[in-house]
């Protein structure tokens, strides 16, 4: 190699050597620079969530009643900011009468939020709670003012409105008085404690739902729902009542059994009586059998349908067969998202056999079910959406439970009694001669498994709280 080649060489290596060096730097600049953004970012919202926790205790006092006005000082970073928006989010609290069948608002409230943003992350206060958004989901930073324990929700509802544009300090001020929603009687007669039947639902729209909805889970240990569509977290808290079933015919509906003529009421009877719908039950039972491969079995074919092992069975087609319960060895539960008019019910087992239905339920003349086994071993669950129609020389050995439903039962002919056992319904009609009724104490310790992952509330405590935040 020549003296001139070795040089150029030696050239050339000094200055990919420096593009090395410079290309390396600036990929280092640049990722060092990212990384200091990414930090820098960090610790500014980092210092927002403490400014807010800081707002939330501070606004306590103001909406509840401890002070009339605070200060707090906000951190904010270049380029972030903090402000108010009144008209964001909504809090709705209803009440449902099993009895009467109405479902009352108690409160429907626009809650607004003190928000900070900086980039794709959120940090806001909103409901007494303060909630942080980020492209990977909302999170809980401090909860709301939501206070449940021994049956009691204490729901003191505090809403915010004021200055669109907050700078480095806000003030907390009381805006109107606090409006008490319940117990409220002059308000309505029945806004009074305890609660003696239904549920109550607390809704809450807002950005931030989903953590809502896992801090009521985490509250009320579940039945929380959520719609994505409308970004909403709901949860359920349910009237206790005792479920025993001791009476031959019991309405939900006051004064809802209505007899053949002047004819008596069979003993015992009772109407009024508090007992939760099914509905729920049977939905989540219909989608586990539907979403869930395995979860349940399909219905036999056949007529007669026969089982011959216990389990769930699910079937969507209207059912009109006979179905057979033959030594299972176990509980069955048969899910009927359709119709049930079956021709006859038999059971041979020792096990308990609860059918849920989706729809109506319907027994016709010389339709026995159950006829000869023990009432204790036959339950029959009722949606509210569906009636129960009883016709002709029909006999039902067991519990029929339809707390939401018309029941008429229009027996009577060879078939004494009709019944044996106990119905609950919302309301019942009696016609035909002479459809006997026979009380079997054996349904009376039935266990259905309608308190599920029901919420007990007993007393409710509501109040609206509003605050004004304006910039210092």
């Amino acid at each position: 190699m020549s003296q001139d080649a070795r040089g150029v060489s030696s050239v050339l290596g000094i200055v990919l050597l420096f593009a090395v060096v410079i290309g390396g730097t600036a990929l280092v600049v640049s990722i060092g620079a990212a990384a200091l953004d990414d930090t820098s970012d960090g610790l500014d919202v980092s210092r927002a969530e403490k400014s807010l926790t800081q707002f939330d205790s501070r606004s306590a006092m103001v909406a509840l009643g401890g002070t009339s006005h605070q200060g707090v000082d906000l951190a904010a970073a270049s380029g972030a900011s903090y402000g108010v928006d009144g008209a964001v989010g909504w809090m709705n609290v209803t009440v449902y009468n099993e009895t009467s069948g109405e479902t009352k608002t108690l409160t429907n409230v626009t809650l607004g939020a003190v928000r900070y943003d900086n980039g794709d992350q959120s940090v806001a206060y909103q409901g007494g709670g303060v909630w942080k958004g980020t492209e990977a989901g909302t999170t809980m930073l401090s909860p709301p003012e939501f206070h449940f324990r021994a049956a009691t929700l204490t729901l003191p509802i505090i809403t915010v409105d004021g200055t669109p544009s907050l700078g480095s300090g806000a003030t907390v001020t009381k805006a109107d008085p606090t409006r008490v929603r319940y117990p409220n009687a002059t308000q309505d007669a029945n806004f009074t404690n305890p609660l003696d039947n239904g549920y109550v639902n607390v809704t809450v729209r807002s950005e931030y739902y989903e953590a809502w909805g896992r801090f009521f889970v985490q509250r009320t240990e579940g039945n929380v729902s959520y719609n994505h569509t409308r970004r909403t977290a709901r949860a359920k808290l349910v009237v206790p009542f005792d479920e025993s079933y001791d009476n031959v015919l019991a309405s939900t509906q006051p004064g809802g059994i209505r007899m053949n003529g002047n004819d008596p009421k069979p003993s015992p009877s009772e109407t009024g009586i508090n007992y939760p719908l099914a509905d729920d039950r049977i939905e989540d039972r219909i989608d586990e059998c539907e979403d869930n491969a395995g979860a349940c079995d399909d219905l036999p074919a056949g007529d007669p349908v026969t089982i011959t092992s216990g389990g769930t069975y699910y079937t969507d087609s209207y059912f009109s067969e006979t179905l057979e319960i033959d030594n299972p060895g176990d509980d069955v539960t048969v899910v009927v998202d359709e119709n049930f008019s079956p021709e006859g019910v038999t059971i041979t087992s020792s096990h308990n056999t609860t059918i849920l239905v989706r729809n109506s339920f319907d027994m016709g003349s010389n339709d026995d079910l159950n006829d000869g086994g023990l009432a204790s071993d036959l339950s029959v669950v009722m949606h509210s959406d569906g009636a129960v129609n009883g016709n002709g020389n029909f006999k039902l050995v067991g519990l029929l439970y339809a707390p939401g439903s018309d029941c008429n039962l229009n027996g009577g002919g060879s078939v004494d009694p009709n019944i044996i056992g106990g119905v609950v319904c919302e309301s019942i009609t009696v016609n035909g001669n002479p459809n006997d009724f026979s009380y079997d104490p054996s349904v009376e310790d039935t266990n259905l498994e309608l308190e599920g992952d029901i919420t007990p509330v007993t007393y409710l405590h509501v109040t609206e709280n509003p605050v004004n935040v304006t910039s210092e």
